[in-house]
């Protein structure tokens, strides 16, 4: 498909076609990860895609992008440059009003395309569990390796149509972290966390073909 008319960059080819397959997994039902490394645009294909969401399905309900606290002003400065047709609100203490998120029990108001939170306002304000969002985006999406944690249950507890998580490094420490980051996006895909965890254990074992049976 074509870039959305009112994206204001030109797609590198791999871009484009991280956008398109954002855009098939999310109207296929299924989770994605963009893995690309840090620096290669992740944002503004993301950007893109909510984009072309806003074209195609105008009036539906509100995306929500969860982000490291340090990067919600590099969101915001990349949404008023790549893709300023999009309305945001941020859901943090630190945006001052009327651009904040109302507090309490008062919906997004209806034009909002996307809301900008973070990962511990998931545990302050239970309200942002509570609503059925459109799309679900992480950034920096190896916050929620850790599948015990309170903030990841949070995150798999969010309730949407479509899930997209950002990260340069989908295997920080082991590949265990790839149990907790598809538990995310596609629930039993990778079977129980017991379950995967017996099966990289047979595969250390086993280095007659190493980490294949796993890309497999």
């Amino acid at each position: 498909l074509d870039p959305p008319n009112e994206l204001r960059a030109e797609l590198r080819p791999y871009q484009s076609r991280g956008l398109d397959w954002l855009w098939f997994c999310a109207r296929a039902g299924f989770g994605a990860c963009l893995a690309d490394d840090m620096g290669l645009g992740k944002t503004v294909q993301v950007l893109a895609a909510l984009l072309r969401r806003k074209e195609t399905m105008p009036g539906g309900a509100p995306s929500l992008l969860v982000v490291p606290a340090s990067l919600i002003g590099n969101w915001k400065r990349e949404t008023q440059k790549f893709a300023p047709g999009l309305r945001y609100l941020v859901a943090h203490p630190s945006e001052p009003p009327p651009g904040r998120f109302p507090e309490g029990s008062e919906p997004v108001p209806s034009d909002v395309d996307f809301v900008i939170t973070t990962y511990g306002m998931l545990l302050r304000w239970p309200q942002l569990l509570e609503i059925e969002w459109s799309w679900v985006i992480l950034d920096e999406a190896q916050a929620v390796k850790n599948h015990a944690s309170k903030q990841s249950k949070a995150v798999r507890s969010l309730r949407s149509t479509a899930r997209f998580a950002l990260t340069g490094t989908p295997v920080e420490n082991s590949p265990a972290d790839l149990w907790s980051l598809f538990d995310f996006l596609n629930p039993g895909l990778l079977g129980s966390a017991a379950r995967f965890s017996g099966f990289l254990k047979r595969l250390r074992t086993d280095n007659s073909e190493g980490y294949a049976p796993l890309r497999r």
